[in-house]
């Protein structure tokens, strides 16, 4: 089934609102050619009232290209800041600069938010081909992959060709594999509208979950104890076992949006947990388990746990002409 992600044009998310909000304003002035050296006084005088100030301001820069013409960047909080500014200071500085510059106003003056340090789909597989190794969540620095992985600002045109639903039942959620290699799988997981994963572990591995478009929850749940049969059948048959297990307590909730938190951690030192999509729009998030699941326990609220495999990622075929051509990918729990 092709999947219409035209829905994307709806995005809340912007780039720069992976920043801090700050906004940087840029003023230039160039002095007449006969009024050099009095723009020059001025300027000196201007530059150091703007290095000095303090409210609402986190950075001043000055570029002096040559004698009579000048740059001041300077960086604001935010918006009504920078307004306050450009109500007082700049101001009095254009008028003080009024008679000595061409057009008697600045040459140019811009604005915007600033632009954070970002990663593109590209740019964040490399980071975590070069950052992921090991066998097991105590080899990872967690909170440094959580950290990148909030830095990217995902695009339709690169990740829409993962998208895939399952054709057989379209109310199931897919994982479909992006990368996978000895120490990660990393997955693009399409959640339809009121779906959820079951309760499950991790095993030895790490789970970062980011959103990538729509909204998604994640309830994480305290790691319970097993009873002696399922540990005694666990050991004969690692991947079938059955039995029972404590009560299923929630110990943390977190809602996934384009306008609020985007990611989330977890392992079985930390807890168990479930994905669920509350809303009535289908929601996308990118997963990476290192090492890579291939078994996981799957817990009920009814008490019951059982030991179950992870089908093992399929490499996804190389790309066709066809537009109708999706990649393969291997589908993981009953969304019931």
């Amino acid at each position: 089934m092709k999947v219409d992600v035209a829905h994307c044009a709806g995005h809340k998310r912007k780039l720069c609102s992976l920043g801090t909000g700050e906004v940087v304003h840029v003023l230039n002035f160039r002095a007449h050619p006969d009024k050099t050296q009095e723009f020059e006084r001025i300027v000196q005088r201007l530059a150091h009232c703007f290095y000095h100030m303090e409210s609402g301001i986190s950075d001043v820069r000055v570029c002096h290209p040559k004698c009579g013409e000048v740059c001041f960047v300077l960086t604001f909080l935010s918006k009504s800041d920078l307004e306050r500014f450009q109500a007082g200071p700049e101001r009095d500085a254009a008028e003080a600069l009024k008679s000595c510059v061409e057009g008697g106003m600045p040459s140019f003056e811009v604005s915007g938010t600033l632009m954070p340090d970002t990663h593109t789909f590209s740019s964040l597989l490399t980071f975590l081909k070069a950052n992921i190794h090991g066998t097991s969540h105590n080899a990872h620095d967690c909170e440094v992959v959580k950290r990148e992985m909030a830095k990217w600002f995902p695009r339709k045109e690169e990740y829409e060709k993962y998208v895939y639903w399952d054709p057989a039942d379209p109310s199931k959620y897919t994982r479909n594999l992006v990368f996978a290699n000895e120490h990660m799988d990393v997955l693009l997981m399409c959640w339809p509208p009121h779906s959820k994963s079951a309760i499950h572990g991790h095993e030895d591995s790490s789970c970062w979950v980011v959103l990538v478009e729509g909204e998604v929850h994640e309830i994480q749940y305290n790691v319970p104890k097993l009873d002696k049969k399922f540990i005694e059948t666990q050991m004969k048959n690692p991947t079938g076992a059955i039995g029972r297990c404590s009560k299923l307590r929630v110990i943390h909730e977190v809602k996934l949006s384009e306008d609020g938190l985007t990611n989330t951690y977890a392992n079985d030192d930390i807890a168990v947990h479930r994905i669920e999509n509350r809303t009535d729009r289908p929601a996308f998030t990118l997963h990476v388990y290192a090492p890579g699941l291939r078994k996981m326990k799957i817990f009920k609220d009814s008490g019951e746990v059982l030991a179950s495999s992870s089908p093992a990622p399929l490499l996804p075929r190389p790309p066709l002409s066809s537009p109708s051509h999706l990649p393969r990918c291997a589908l993981l729990l009953s969304c019931t």
